[in-house]
């Protein structure tokens, strides 16, 4: 048995799972999660690479038709910059049982769901190949 190709697809079966599992989240909010309009609070912009490059985490408040005033993160940051700043009015959408996760509309996303999709079926193809190494070759 090979052990570091055991640990080496136990740790992209964990990759699979988390990028899997953020791209469904996403996906589902986007898809059937409830619009409404809310008000960016707060813009954080990290550099990434070289250039005018970077992501923007955006925070928001807004109001839940049948509950108080919820103030929530994007739950992946937007390819920035995205121009927004405190203040402004944007289109999110938010799921109805846990308002927290909402993901900005008319906006696309750093990592975008398309790429964690085939990520994670990547991930899941180097699992299976990396345990049936560690399996079968001693």
């Amino acid at each position: 048995m090979n052990l570091l190709a055991l640990a080496i697809g136990t740790v992209l079966g964990c990759g699979s799972y988390c990028t899997g599992s953020r791209a469904s989240t996403t996906y589902r909010i986007r898809r059937h999660g409830t619009r409404l309009r809310a008000r960016v609070t707060d813009v954080r912009s990290t550099p990434v690479g070289e250039g005018d490059a970077a992501e923007d985490t955006v925070r928001v408040r807004f109001e839940v038709p049948d509950g108080p005033a919820v103030e929530a993160v994007t739950s992946m940051p937007l390819r920035g910059p995205t121009g927004l700043k405190p203040g402004d009015e944007v289109e999110i959408a938010h799921l109805r049982r846990h308002p927290g996760k909402m993901v900005v509309l008319g906006h696309h996303a750093a990592d975008g769901v398309p790429l964690l999709a085939y990520t994670s079926v990547l991930f899941a193809v180097m699992t299976v190949f990396f345990l049936w190494i560690g399996l079968t070759i001693g």
